[in-house]
This record gives C-alpha cells, sequence and structure tokens, in this order.
C-alpha cells in the first residue's frame, strides 16, 4: 500500500510539473509573439524596443559593462543643436560656454578651431565646411561632466539611467539596465562615438571621440 502511494504521489509530481512547464512555455511564446521583432533589438538574450523617432540600426557590441549602439540619426552628429558655423554657437545650447577661435596646422594646412570651456567641462569644435565631404559632426572631441550643461531631449550630467535609456527606447529591460554602465552611440557614418558613463545610475560623464587621426589637445 505504501508502495503504491508513493508511486501516485511520483505521477502527481510529474504531471504537475508538466503543467507547469507547459503553462511557462507558453506564456514566454505569447511574450516573444507580443513583440514586433522587425522593431526590436536583441541585446544579449532580450528585446528592447527603440522610440520610434530614434533609429537605431541592429547592429551592437556588447563588451562587458560597456554596450555600443550605432545609428544615422541626427542627434549623434549634432547633440547640442544643428550648427553649420562657428556663429551658430552663440544660438545653441552651447552658449553659456567660453570660447576661442584657434589656429592649427595640421597635414592638410592651417585650419581653424573652437576651443569651448564651461566650469570642468570642454570642448573642441571643427567647422569642415567642404561640400563634398561625407556627412560628419562638428565635434572633434569633448568631455562633459557638469550638471548644468544641455544637451538635447533634456540630456545632462546626473540624470538617472533609466531615464536616459527611456530618450532612446520605448522599453529596454532592467537585467540590461543593470548590467551595463557605459552606454555608447556611434555614427553609423564612421565618424564620432559618444560614451555616457555612470555610476549607482546616475550619469557622471559624456565623452566624445572622433576617429580622426589628427592629434589635437585643449
Amino acid at each position: 500500500m505504501t508502495t503504491r502511494l508513493y508511486i501516485l504521489n511520483l505521477v502527481f509530481l510529474f504531471l504537475l510539473t508538466a503543467c507547469d512547464n507547459s503553462l511557462k512555455n507558453r506564456t514566454t511564446v505569447k511574450k516573444a509573439q507580443s513583440i514586433d521583432t522587425s522593431l526590436a533589438i536583441y541585446i544579449d538574450n532580450y528585446w528592447a524596443i527603440p522610440q520610434k523617432n530614434f533609429k537605431i540600426n541592429k547592429q551592437h557590441t556588447c563588451i562587458g559593462d560597456t554596450l555600443k549602439l550605432i545609428t544615422c540619426d541626427e542627434y549623434v552628429f549634432s547633440p547640442f543643436g544643428r550648427l553649420k558655423t562657428k556663429a551658430d554657437i552663440e544660438k545653441c545650447l552651447l552658449k553659456k560656454f567660453s570660447k576661442i577661435d584657434r589656429i592649427d596646422t595640421m597635414d592638410i594646412g592651417a585650419i581653424e578651431l573652437q576651443i569651448l570651456k564651461f566650469k570642468s567641462s570642454r570642448l573642441i569644435l571643427f567647422f569642415d565646411n567642404d561640400p563634398e565631404a561625407t556627412k560628419h559632426s562638428f565635434i572633434f572631441k569633448g568631455n562633459i561632466v557638469d550638471s548644468d550643461v544641455d544637451l538635447l531631449y533634456g540630456i545632462k550630467i546626473g540624470m538617472s539611467k533609466e531615464k536616459f535609456l527611456m530618450t532612446f527606447f520605448e522599453t529596454f529591460p532592467k537585467i540590461l539596465s543593470d548590467k551595463y554602465n557605459n552606454i555608447v552611440i556611434e555614427s553609423c557614418i564612421e565618424n564620432i562615438s559618444q560614451i555616457y558613463s555612470f555610476k549607482d545610475d546616475k550619469l557622471q560623464s559624456i565623452n566624445f571621440k572622433t576617429n580622426s587621426y589628427w592629434t589635437i589637445n585643449y
């Protein structure tokens, strides 16, 4: 009698487990089917959905705590607003920066740079108005660390990682948000990278780097 009862318990446990797994599988499939994968990006086994007005390429790179995203959106080229000449600096989000015009001699000859500083933040701008040049950013290099420097979309030092990610994504899994402390936004035309570094879920710094071979210091 005891043996028969033991066997019946095992059978009941097996059926209960099978039912539970079946339910979990149906739930997982249902969730996957509810995501439009043509719009989503598959990052480290999870789906993230970009904002409709911010096109992010499906191509991306995950290394350690760094996630690199690729986009052709205008923001990656003009994070402070569109500038065509140095005169536009006074009309955009960079107007609080002090500006020095500087002439440097490079392999192509003399070039004019704009050296911008505000508190501990700094930028180097280069307006290359060559009509035959490929699309590129006017930012040559820079480092932003002050909370009163504003970028487009309300991006600024001190903002939460969640708010930053929701600027570009409709949904972004928390498990991924917790994993990545460096978010890199790189232009689809190889030109510039923006590195957003977080600590304790707060944006600590924004670093701008171009792929130029020129060595230019502040």
